[in-house]
This record gives structure tokens, sequence and C-alpha cells, in this order.
């Protein structure tokens, strides 16, 4: 197995792709830390899966945006884990409005768990992860960063803002064998894309050389390739797994 012995956090765990890559990583070897903020029953089932496993698991509610949440979570996986191996922050929040739509406490709301969130993680696991010389973080961004979108300017601001900050953690991180590397996903079939009316799917796939929408699983593999020694020597990319949508 790919992950055996490594511990894993994925951050907002509960759905969707959080959820597809915890199970994922579990099923490579890694006990996993499913970290929530609002749906304790979804993330307890995600829990049972990765026990079915035989795999560990620590379940934690915290608000990656708020700083004194992330410290307390942090505390919680030293005395289980000792730390973390691989960290992924996969958490984010977004909202389908115009960018006159948007007030400033709307603005704040997406900027600070999609952006804030991935910065305060990194900073607190990451410390473990020096000491130990080793470490992966996998930033899960989106093509809205690199196509922009026209309906949540928000959303595709603090995206574009994770790659740039994966570029920079990584070039501070490479020094203590810790890699810092980006998944950009396209259309994927979660709770995200799951009130798209026929005519936006049909519209959406028009896009996709491969098709058809992606599925958590195929987020979930490339982030177990990014966590696992097979990626040793990749830091501060950018992966695009959207059907080939990035390239038009």
């Amino acid at each position: 197995m790919l992950l055996a012995g490594k511990v894993a956090l994925v951050t907002g765990a509960s759905r969707g792709i959080g959820r597809g890559i915890a199970l994922e990583m579990a099923r490579e070897g890694a006990d996993v830390v499913v970290n929530y903020a609002r749906s304790e029953q979804e993330a307890h089932k995600v829990a049972r899966g990765v026990e079915a496993l035989s795999r560990r698991v620590l379940v934690v509610k915290a608000d990656i945006s708020r700083a004194e949440e992330v410290e307390a979570m942090r505390k919680q996986v030293l005395k289980e884990f000792g730390g973390v191996d691989i960290l992924v922050n996969n958490a984010g929040v977004h909202r389908h409005l115009k960018s006159w739509e948007i007030d400033e406490p709307e603005w704040r709301r997406v900027l600070s768990v999609n952006l804030d969130g991935v910065f305060l993680c990194s900073k607190a696991f990451s410390h473990e992860m020096r000491v130990k010389k080793w470490g992966r973080i996998i930033n899960i961004s989106s093509i809205v960063a690199f196509t922009g979108t026209d309906h949540e300017a928000h959303y595709g601001t603090s995206k574009a803002a994770v790659v740039g900050l994966t570029k920079s953690l990584a070039l501070e991180l490479a020094g203590y064998g810790i890699t810092v590397n980006a998944i950009a996903p396209g259309w994927i079939e979660t709770d995200m894309t799951s009130d798209m009316t026929p005519k936006e799917k049909k519209e959406a796939l028009q896009l996709i050389p491969l098709g058809r929408m992606g599925r958590p699983e195929d987020i979930a593999y490339a982030a177990v390739f990014l966590a696992s020694d097979k990626a040793s020597y990749v830091t501060g990319q950018t992966f695009h797994v959207n059907g080939g949508e990035a390239m038009l």
C-alpha cells in the first residue's frame, strides 16, 4: 500500500471530494483524521468507512477559518497520533452570486475558509513535518482559478490564491523534505453540482473533452499519488484533473 504507516488529515472530509480522499487514503494504508465543520453525521459515516478498512480514525469538528479551532484540532491530533504526515486542505465553501451581489461579509466568509483555512492548517500541521523532515501538503484548488467564473468571483479568487500559496509554501518547506502541491478539479459529481439543471449539465459536458463529469475518486487517486513516495520529486505544482477542460 502506498501510504502504509502514514497519518492523513483531510479537512472538509464529511462529503464529496474530501470523503473520497479520506477513504482512498485509508485504502492505501493511512490512518485518517476526518475534519468537519457542520455535517457531524456524515463525518461519522466516513469514519465508519475508514474503520471498515482496518485503519484508525479520529473525527474532529473544527472551523478551519478560525485559528483557535485549528490549534485545538492540532492538539487533538497530537494526542491521538503524534501529528500528521499528510495534510489535505480540501474544505471549501461557495455561493453562486454575481460580483455586484457579493457583500463584504460574504466575500470574507468565502476567502476565510477557502484561503485562510489553507494557510492556518498548513502553518499548524507543518511543525511536526519539519521536525520529522518528511511531509505532504495537498491543497484543493479549482479549474476556475485558471479560467475565471462568471458567477462567483470570490470563490474563483480564493482558489487562484491557493495556487500562489502552494508555490510559496513549496519553496519554504522543500528544505525540510516536505512537498506542497495543488489539485485543480473541474466538474465533479458532488453536492456542489447536484443542483445543476439538465441544461447546465449538458453545457458543462460540451466543454469537457473526455465527455463526462468527474467523480470524487478521480481527485482522490491524484491526491494519493501526491501523498506517496512516488511523487517525492514533485512540488509546487498544480495537477489539473478536469477531463481536459483546462487546456481549451
